[in-house]
């Protein structure tokens, strides 16, 4: 594990600590100024429109007549199925994660199956495969850092580097649960990896639950400010619920995709996420991908120490016929700098992509660029265009919220410096 990395998440929960205490009224507590229809560079969502954004909409289910999703707290058992710690120690049945993920799933049960991690650091990749039933791991340790699960991958580094860093000793091999996933990686053609073999932490389980860990992409500031995705942890599955994680990390540190077994992306998987009470670090597009997710009560904070010309919180792969992909509520934005940072903006995959974000009842720091908080698409390169809409004769705002002439980046009732509305210059 990098521990300048702990340091700094430490340093950073006691410097938003100091900051609250000295201020004369918390940033939580000034009344959001926010207001309807907002600006094309900023637009704002009003309490009619944002009854629109709700976790239970982002819940939904895409084929018609099913029931939503509707998670309910992460329960654990008194005795866990599998304790992962230290050989030797009392009670422990694997000295690996990966170990007693393998386990788990080859008890091809329906069952839930509850993994608990004792308080270290574990080096290393952990595959969760797609599976009948859903894992829970969670660490024992008393806060997330007490459990560590780390490695340093570069997106940007050559297949022969990403198989001797991955797999050195061979943990994944034929006939074990994970294999197809680092075969398919380690048969992908090209001159590096890529972003969607960068992972640490990878799952493709349908009601996977992680809680009370940290995990971590190491590589951190060790290489350049150009293009290397470096994911922490990345989900592909239904129903996953994330609480008191701390994900840390550089460019996707975390990232939602559908893809199937094959890994690639899908059109007709909308996969549902909750993640609560978590802490996500990273600086450009920290969390991205294709799926609903809602986060609840999260902080975010974007640390540009390896880049000062980009950062940005959210880069979204929204299907544009889907309407519902990132919601953050209850949350808070931290960024130092000169007004670097971004909220986000949509990663364009191809054509049928129209990235959708809600950023709302939140608090946003002074280091966030107010004039132009969301930036123009990744790939196509899309100017960024926020639709304000128009007052019809009885004053109310009327527009589509899902036009697609414009993006679907919106807010409501934010609140600090950042959350400051700039007029635009008159045409």
């Amino acid at each position: 594990m990098n521990i300048s990395s702990v340091s700094r998440l430490a340093l950073a929960m006691a410097f938003g600590v100091t900051l609250t205490a000295c201020s004369s009224t918390p940033p939580d507590q000034i009344p959001s100024d926010q207001t309807a229809p907002g600006t094309s560079s900023r637009p704002i969502l009003s309490a009619n429109e944002a009854n629109n954004f709700v976790a239970a909409h982002y819940f939904s289910a895409l084929t018609p007549n099913t029931a939503p999703w509707s998670p309910s707290a992460i329960t654990l058992p008194a005795q866990p199925d599998f304790v992962v710690g230290p050989a030797g120690t009392q009670g422990v049945t694997h000295t690996s994660i990966q170990a007693a993920v393998d386990a788990a799933i080859i008890k091809r049960t329906n069952k839930r199956q509850y993994i608990a991690i004792m308080p270290g650091e574990y080096q290393g990749t952990v595959y969760i495969p797609a599976a009948t039933g859903s894992l829970t791991l969670y660490g024992m340790g008393e806060k997330p850092l007490d459990v560590k699960i780390g490695q340093a991958i570069d997106g940007d580094m050559s297949t022969a580097d990403w198989r001797r860093t991955v797999n050195p000793g061979g943990k994944y091999m034929p006939g074990k649960p994970a294999w197809y996933m680092f075969d398919n990686c380690q048969n992908k053609r090209g001159t590096n990896i890529g972003v969607m073999c960068s992972a640490v932490v990878w799952s493709q389980n349908n009601g996977l639950q992680l809680q009370n860990l940290t995990i971590e992409n190491n590589l951190g500031d060790s290489v350049d400010a150009g293009n290397h995705p470096a994911v922490a942890l990345r989900t592909d599955g239904d129903k996953v619920q994330i609480n008191k994680v701390n994900i840390l990390g550089r460019q996707n540190t975390f990232f939602v995709t559908n893809s199937g077994v094959q890994n690639r992306l899908e059109n007709d998987r909308q996969p549902r996420t909750l993640v609560t009470n978590s802490y996500i670090e990273g600086d450009v597009d920290i969390v991205s991908g294709r799926g609903a997710v809602v986060f609840d009560n999260t902080d975010f904070r974007v640390v540009n120490s390896r880049t000062q010309q980009e950062a940005y919180v959210f880069a979204p792969a929204t299907l544009s016929n889907i309407y519902y992909g990132f919601l953050a509520i209850n949350s808070r934005f931290t960024a130092s700098g000169d007004g670097v940072a971004q909220l986000g903006r949509s990663l364009d995959v191809d054509s049928n992509t129209n990235g959708q974000v809600v950023i709302r009842d939140s608090v946003i720091n002074e280091g966030f660029n107010m004039a132009k908080p969301w930036a123009d698409s990744v790939i196509s390169k899309r100017p960024f265009a926020g639709n304000t809409g128009a007052e019809d004769d009885k004053g109310e705002i009327q527009r589509n919220l899902n036009d697609t002439n414009f993006n679907r980046m919106w807010e409501y009732n934010n609140r600090g410096i950042g959350s400051k509305v700039v007029a635009e210059p008159k045409q």
